[in-house]
């Protein structure tokens, strides 16, 4: 009798051992899981969520050109933004937030230019923009804006322009440069103008009219005052060195001054006259569902 409970207490004991192994053992998998690939897989999400906001905002920035262009009235037209991504089912993980905005005035485009009778005159037009903002808990923080008719990118390194505005050189001679600038300027309908969290939200967009059409003559700078100062430096110098403005060594044309807070062109007095057409478009626009007059 005694051997035959020694027997099945061996094969308890044995039991028991298993069983916590094999908790062991799962609760190591669980731990890698969760340690290593789960950072990995909620990066990939986040990324791709960038990249599907990047489509939307570049989806968004061609709805409004094609405003833009037509001139029609009442017909506001709706773009739909993502603002974050989900978390792991059954997983320790942490949801992706973001913010949607529209500024009022968060872009100031200054046109200082020499008149007729031989007076300086400054022209200051303030622009409002739409602006994306993520809040990520794995991947690069980015944001993306629509301003004065161009998409930028934006990251803690930087910012770059994905899509540029209107702007053109049509002609350049050795007597005069003209150049071809044409803005969009973002107003808010209502109170509707922010959102934020992790679902999709929709931004309606109207064209509403031409506020400025004017040409200005014997332009002597362009200063263009924006936390993407970067991104419009960049435009700038492309623009006119494709041109054929030196911007380097003897003989310079113009000069960019880049303070992170602003972008300063200024032409220089041995270039050639510099005229500008410039055109603000307003665009109404307002964020989520059923449209606001």
């Amino acid at each position: 009798m005694k051997s035959g409970m020694k027997k099945t207490t061996d094969r308890a004991v044995v039991g028991i051992v298993t069983a916590i192994m094999l908790i062991g053992l799962i609760a190591t998998v669980i731990s890698i899981i969760q340690v290593v690939y789960v950072p990995k897989i909620m990066e990939q999400r986040e990324a791709e969520h960038m990249d599907k906001v990047a489509e939307q905002f570049t989806s968004l920035t061609s709805i409004i050109d094609g405003q833009a262009a037509d001139e029609r009235k009442g017909i506001p037209i709706a773009t739909s933004v993502t603002l974050g991504s989900r978390e792991l089912p059954y997983l320790v993980s942490s949801k992706a937030f973001g913010t949607l905005e529209i500024f009022e005035k968060s872009c100031n485009i200054t046109i200082k230019n020499e008149t007729i009778d031989s007076t300086i005159q400054t022209s200051l037009f303030s622009l409002g923009t739409i602006g994306y903002s993520s809040t990520n808990a794995y991947f690069l923080d980015q944001s993306y804006i629509y301003e004065a008719g161009a998409m930028i990118v934006s990251q803690s390194q930087g910012n770059l322009m994905m899509i540029p505005p209107d702007f053109f050189v049509d002609n350049y001679t050795s007597n005069a440069v003209n150049i071809s600038f044409d803005v969009v300027n973002i107003s808010g309908v209502a109170e509707k103008t922010t959102a934020a969290g992790s679902g999709t939200y929709p931004i309606q967009t109207e064209f509403r009219e031409i506020s400025i059409n004017k040409i200005f003559t014997d332009v002597q700078s362009i200063t263009i005052a924006t936390s993407f100062s970067n991104a419009w430096r960049i435009l700038l110098n492309s623009s006119l060195t494709g041109a054929g403005l030196n911007n380097a060594g003897y003989g310079s044309q113009f000069f960019l001054n880049d303070t992170g807070q602003a972008c300063k062109l200024e032409f220089r007095s041995s270039s050639p006259t510099v005229n500008i057409s410039f055109k603000i478009i307003e665009i109404r626009a307002q964020i989520g569902p059923g449209w606001v007059d």
